[in-house]
């Protein structure tokens, strides 16, 4: 590898922007940047997997690879966003949904996911940042069991808005663990985390107590 080619090769394999919280109209941001030389100085993306909106509205899975010659944007729907390096380890985030772009730069493509919802990061979560990434599973599992045509709850999904559907999600958390008539250690530590994250966005005067349940968004089921 010539020098020139040295240079051009990402310093990062992938990294996360948060916004601040005086700010709360400015994008979470994951930024993946794909090679297919390794720098062996970071964890070096070679592929990455995510569930975009088709044009019909369904769901479908997309993989990118460098060098990218197809379409430049798509819709990313809530679930995981996976980044693999060429040893097939693995590195995880949870989306909401967002805005993808895909740009090929010389020796990389540049992936950049924006979404006005957290962006959580699964692969180097604490364990309770775990758990919350869990119990958001099973909520996205519990909705798809309520409709016998999958490609319905599919369209719901796609069209649904990131914030929206995150602040829902939050709402229906603390809903579902508030009613437990015998808290134990783990969901009253679950209940205090998600309680810190709904006093962050009421610091941001993002309130919860206005935003759409989960049974809005998701609203025809048949």
């Amino acid at each position: 590898m010539d020098t020139k080619t040295e240079n051009a090769l990402p310093k990062i394999g992938y990294l996360y922007h948060y916004p601040r919280l005086d700010h709360p109209t400015d994008n979470f941001r994951l930024d993946i940047f794909i090679s297919s030389v390794p720098t062996e100085q970071h964890f070096d993306v070679q592929r990455v997997h995510s569930f975009v909106k088709t044009p019909e509205g369904t769901i479908e899975q997309l993989t990118i690879a460098h060098p990218w010659m197809y379409k430049k944007a798509a819709c990313v729907c809530a679930g995981v966003v996976i980044m693999e390096d060429r040893n097939k380890e693995k590195k995880e985030a949870f989306t909401f949904g967002g805005e993808l772009k895909i740009e090929t730069q010389g020796a990389q493509t540049i992936c950049t996911l924006t979404s006005s919802a957290p962006i959580l990061d699964i692969s180097d979560a604490t364990p309770m940042q775990r758990f919350f990434v869990d119990e958001l599973k099973i909520l996205f599992a519990e909705r798809r069991a309520m409709y016998p045509d999958h490609r319905t709850y599919e369209m719901q999904l796609s069209k649904a808005d990131p914030l929206k559907l995150y602040l829902a999600s939050l709402k229906s958390l603390i809903q579902k663990f508030e009613k437990f008539p015998h808290k134990n250690s783990a969901s009253r530590q679950f209940l205090a985390f998600l309680y810190a994250e709904k006093l962050r966005l009421h610091g941001a005067h993002v309130f919860i107590e206005v935003a759409p349940t989960l049974d809005d968004i998701f609203q025809n089921k048949n």
